[in-house]
Formats: C-alpha cells, sequence, structure tokens
C-alpha cells in the first residue's frame, strides 16, 4: 500500500515540473526569439520483491517486479527557426537558419567568485536599441559584438544592415560608410523539433552533446561546459566545451523579428494532458491516505 504511495506521490511531482515547463512556453509563446522547452519522464528501474525470513516458502519466493514511479528525465530546448514577422523598424533584427547573436556584459556585473562578469552570451532575439553612447544593445542593456568581438557603435538610427550583417551609416554627404559586421555564431549539435521526436520514441541522441547552451532569463544563453571537456587535444573539444563558430555565411534581416517557435494549440493541450494526469494521481494519493486512515483508526482496535 505504502508503495502504490510513493509511486503516485513522484508522479504529481513529475507532472507539478511539467506544468511549469508548459506554462512558461505558453507564457512567452509572443515572445521574441523564445525557445519552446520540453519536459521528459523516466520510470524508475523495476525491483524483483522476494518474501525473506517466510518458513512456509520451499520454493519460488519471488513476489513480482515492482516499479518505484517515475521521474524527471530531462529537459529540453527546441532551437527550431521561429516565424519571422516584418517589423519594419530599423534596430530589429532576424537571423534566418542557424545562429546566434553574440552579446557582451554592461559593466558592473559579476561571478559569484567576485570577478567582473566577461562571458559572452548568446541570443536570438534582434530586437535592439542604441544607448545613450550610440551602442548596440539588447532590452537589457548587453552589447551586441561585431565580427572582432567589439561593441558596436552606430551613434545614429540612419544606417543599413545588409543580408551578411554588414552595417552602414549614411555620412551627410550621402555616402555609405561602412562600420562593423554583426557577428553570428552557432553551436554543433543544438536540439530540433525532429531530434526531440526521434528521442521521444527511440530514446537515442543523434548527437554528441545535447547540453552545450543553458537559459539565463531574458532571452540569453551561456554556454555550459562539461566536465569531460578537460583535454585541449582531444579532437571533440570544441564541441565538448561549447566552443561557437563564427557563421561567415550568416543571413540577416534588417526590419524582421524571429517570433516564438511555441505552438500555442499543442501546449494547451500538453497542459490539458498533464493537469488530468496530476489529478488522477492525486485521486490515488487520496485514497490510500483514507485507507491509511481506516487501518490505524478501525482496524488497530480489533
Amino acid at each position: 500500500m505504502l508503495r502504490g504511495l510513493y509511486t503516485s506521490a513522484t508522479a504529481m511531482m513529475a507532472y507539478s515540473r511539467r506544468m511549469d515547463v508548459v506554462t512558461n512556453n505558453l507564457v512567452n509563446a509572443e515572445t521574441v526569439g523564445f525557445k519552446q522547452d520540453t519536459m521528459t519522464t523516466r520510470s524508475f528501474p523495476d525491483m524483483l520483491i522476494s518474501r525473506l525470513n517466510d518458513p512456509s516458502i520451499y520454493q519460488y519466493s519471488y513476489v513480482g517486479p515492482h516499479n518505484l514511479g517515475m521521474h524527471v528525465d530531462e529537459t529540453f530546448t527546441s532551437f527550431s527557426q521561429g516565424s519571422l514577422e516584418e517589423s519594419g523598424r530599423s534596430l530589429d533584427f532576424a537571423i534566418e537558419g542557424d545562429g546566434f547573436f553574440v552579446v557582451s556584459p554592461p559593466p558592473g556585473l559579476f561571478l559569484r567568485n567576485g570577478d567582473e562578469d566577461e562571458e559572452p552570451r548568446y541570443t536570438r532575439a534582434g530586437n535592439f536599441a542604441l544607448d545613450a553612447e550610440g551602442h548596440l544593445v539588447t532590452p537589457g542593456g548587453y552589447y551586441v559584438q561585431g565580427r572582432n568581438g567589439d561593441e558596436i557603435q552606430i551613434g545614429s538610427t540612419d544606417f543599413t544592415v545588409n543580408q551578411a550583417g554588414e552595417i552602414y551609416v549614411t555620412d551627410d554627404n550621402g555616402n555609405q560608410e561602412y562600420i562593423d559586421t554583426i557577428r553570428v555564431v552557432r553551436f554543433e549539435n543544438l536540439h530540433t523539433d525532429e531530434d526531440l521526436a526521434r528521442h521521444k520514441y527511440t530514446g537515442a541522441y543523434p548527437y554528441k552533446d545535447h547540453t552545450v547552451l543553458r537559459k539565463e532569463g531574458d532571452n540569453l544563453y551561456s554556454v555550459y561546459v562539461r566536465p569531460d571537456a578537460d583535454d585541449p587535444n582531444d579532437p571533440d573539444f570544441d564541441e565538448l566545451a561549447g566552443e561557437p563558430v563564427d557563421v561567415d555565411n550568416a543571413r540577416v534581416l534588417q526590419g524582421y523579428l524571429e517570433m516564438s517557435n511555441v505552438d500555442s494549440a499543442k501546449e494547451m493541450v500538453r497542459m490539458m494532458e498533464t493537469h488530468r494526469a496530476y489529478e488522477v494521481n492525486q485521486r490515488m494519493v487520496g485514497m490510500f491516505s483514507e485507507t491509511l486512515k481506516m487501518t490505524v483508526n478501525d482496524i488497530a482496535r480489533f
């Protein structure tokens, strides 16, 4: 009886976590550049139950298998392309195809160890702005990097960006002056919807590293360096360590924004399924609780 209680309780915890993921997807269905998360669950390994210290059993003391419930396996992020919508705003950009914009932290941000934060972040959200000094920045104040990793200082809203990411500013004489090129990088073996579907039905990963980027909030991603990325001579070191690769043929669209890749209809269905499954296990916990109550209060009298 208690085993059944634990099984239902672990399922409730797993479905509660799944509901959090689904809710976050729905909340960000209209967020520029947001990438959908998908949570997978897995059951604990089965255990073989045997009867011990029972003198009446001479043979076949095995009772049978027992499962200890389910737990959260992993939360994946799908990096498939979202829809591109025209905004008409010169400071809005979208990457068509693979790649991420690279941004640098503003001064004054520090790590937990007290060092100043200088690690780059990555984003698909191209709703940029100009700060007081004319730098191209994200809504959170992160500086957009140019081709050499430097901050891009435009200084004017009268500029154009071609599909190669090259920025040109028009001077007083009407001439086009080259400023910089928006840096776009990519990472190997990021998830797509096809990858997630393949993992769901086969349990196999068709790639070596599926945890390169971690969400930090505000549509920013940071590189997660795997613990086994400790040998620079390893031919897979760059991939294991999450080293970005510059995209030379990136296609950058000015005046467009990449919207979220969340399918609201599918997420609503997933939310109802999760809610129903949670309710079923909640009722099971209630039934076990009532049974235990009867055991303590009624059966113990005899």
